[in-house]
């Protein structure tokens, strides 16, 4: 027990000093993992910071940005930053739950179908008929099913992209179950729930975690363009789709109603996009041995 506690104790400055060196190799990782824990930070402390983003004052209505009111405020009077700082809430709340809900259920689809063969064709033509519908309009038609909630929205937004989880994980599950070590284990009895999760699955984090990145980026845009077309989040919830639905009605009057969230938006998509390509430089041997070059 002394051994292993010692041998705990010296691998983590090792594991720690190891994940700094990285960082420090990819300055861009670093930096967008930086923005995304301001805006989570932002979006965690705003509510006790600023006023409450459905407060209702006629008296204020489409105040333009100054000191009073940083962002300006709507046609209702509510201030457009308390809202638009709302609104990273609800983004970052739908980008990370679609993104945990497509991983796990896109690995596990793809274990199984990449493994065992009586199962894939069933499973992939299943995928496919999903990809085969646009990724707007299949959650559009969940929403006008389930109905206008933040839980809905998840779920119309996770599953047109399941299919492209499944698919990535199966293809390298396909390369994987091929190697002398998954016959070696075959060999010697592993269970299958053993050999999957053991054997197979820790050579699939890397592409699994760029490609969640892509999801997570994928659902904020996913999320706004629902609720920008009034079949997101419900009108009262103040996500970045339905300010900028409410202002394209003010454009000229009061631009700033939709132009702060559009651009808060622009900056948390392209940071995770940032994030995304850069593990995949960072992952990849071969794209990092092209960049070498």
């Amino acid at each position: 027990m002394a051994v292993s506690e010692t041998a705990d104790t010296v691998m983590r400055p090792r594991r720690a000093a190891a994940y700094i060196s990285f960082l420090r190799r990819h300055p861009t990782i670093l930096f967008g993992l930086v923005v995304l824990l301001v805006a989570v930070v932002v979006a965690l402390i705003s509510p006790y910071l600023l006023p409450d983003p459905k407060a209702i004052n006629p008296i204020y209505r489409l105040r333009p940005p100054g000191e009073a009111f940083w962002f300006g405020t709507d046609h209702l009077g509510r201030s457009v930053l308390s809202r638009s700082l709302n609104g990273t809430r609800v983004s970052l709340a739908v980008g990370i739950l679609v993104a945990v809900a497509v991983t796990l259920a896109g690995v596990a689809i793809g274990l199984l179908s990449g493994f065992l063969r009586k199962l894939d064709d069933i499973v992939m033509r299943v995928m496919d008929g999903i990809m085969a519908v646009p990724g707007v309009l299949l959650a559009i038609a969940l929403m006008s099913l389930f109905g206008s909630s933040l839980q809905n929205v998840v779920i119309a937004i996770s599953i047109p992209e399941i299919p492209r989880m499944a698919r990535l994980v199966r293809s390298a599950v396909l390369s994987i179950r091929e190697q002398p070590y998954i016959d070696a284990a075959i060999t010697n009895g592993t269970r299958l729930p053993r050999l999957l999760v053991r054997h197979v699955l820790p050579n699939t984090v890397a592409p699994v975690l760029v490609q969640a990145t892509y999801v997570f980026a994928s659902a904020m845009i996913l999320e706004a363009v629902l609720s920008f077309l009034g079949a997101g989040t419900p009108p009262e919830v103040a996500s970045w789709g339905n300010m900028m639905a409410e202002g394209r009605q003010y454009l000229q009057r009061a631009p700033w109603m939709a132009a702060f969230p559009g651009v808060l938006l622009a900056i948390l998509v392209l940071t995770v996009n940032v994030v995304g390509d850069a593990l995949r430089d960072a992952i990849d041997p071969r794209l990092a041995g092209k960049g070498a070059k």
